[in-house]
């Protein structure tokens, strides 16, 4: 089943014939003050019609429609439905009632529907496509790649795509390994290890480096649970900073009115 939904003279049925390769014979148009709904045409257009009859026939259109969604009478039918929904509440009580009644009556259909497609100005979006294929996971951006890099230069496997330090550095013959203690470490210096590199594979893009650490070593705090401290840190002195110009405004302002009243 598909729902296709959008205000009026939107391009709707036009969006249905079009892309189901159906034509005229194949739509039932709902009348007005008619409860009857066509169920052996593919498309059925204006069901904000039939809603409204159902009302004014003293029915609770979600729980008779919900019925038919039951016993699978829209199964594989498109359903065209106007959306009244925006605007002003109308002062008619029955109005308001039709308004609600293809709201909720919506809602339970969306619910069942394959696939669910808004048409704006001729223009389909597609809200639902349970028939879709499942598209791969997006890959993390260059932001959280670089987070992702440990203190030590290290990069976790989720950023390893956007990082060059997980390919093997060229060796020439007769070279011996460079010791750890004469890699190249981070601004900050303190034990950090190589530098990070950036999504790109550029050194010497660690985002803690311009963070005072303290003595993180001697805590045993990595970097980024110091950086967090002393974030959580400046916010509260910002906080008593704010509190005591409250409060000197406030004193200053008592100040001035006992002047005034001598």
């Amino acid at each position: 089943m598909v729902l296709i939904i959008g205000g009026a003279y939107q391009g709707k049925l036009d969006y249905a014939k079009e892309e189901y390769g159906l034509t005229d014979a194949d739509v039932f148009t709902c009348e007005e003050g008619s409860t009857a709904v066509g169920f052996d045409e593919k498309i059925v257009d204006h069901f904000e019609r039939y809603i409204l009859a159902l009302i004014k026939a003293g029915q609770v259109p979600e729980r008779a429609v919900g019925m038919q969604l039951r016993a699978n009478r829209y199964k594989g039918r498109i359903i065209i439905c106007d959306d009244i929904s925006q605007g002003i509440v109308p002062m008619d009580k029955t109005e308001r009632a039709w308004r609600e009644g293809v709201g909720r009556t919506m809602v339970k259909v969306a619910q069942q529907a394959d696939k669910v497609v808004r048409v704006f100005c001729g223009i389909p979006v597609v809200l639902k496509d349970e028939s879709a294929e499942e598209k791969p996971a997006p890959k993390i951006d260059g932001l959280e790649a670089v987070f992702a890099s440990e203190a030590n230069g290290a990069v976790r496997p989720e950023a390893a795509a956007y990082s060059d330090t997980s390919k093997p550095e060229p060796k020439t013959e007769g070279s011996k390994p460079e010791a750890a203690a004469d890699k190249p470490h981070s601004t900050g210096g303190r034990g950090q290890g190589p530098a990070p590199r950036t999504p790109f594979g550029m050194p010497g893009a660690n985002p803690f480096e311009h963070f005072d650490f303290g003595n993180a070593e001697e805590g045993g705090l990595t970097p980024e649970e110091q950086f967090r401290i002393n974030f959580e840190k400046m916010k509260a002195e910002r906080k008593a900073a704010k509190e005591k110009a409250a409060k000197e405004a406030a004193e200053k302002e008592a100040a001035q009115k006992d002047n005034g009243g001598e």
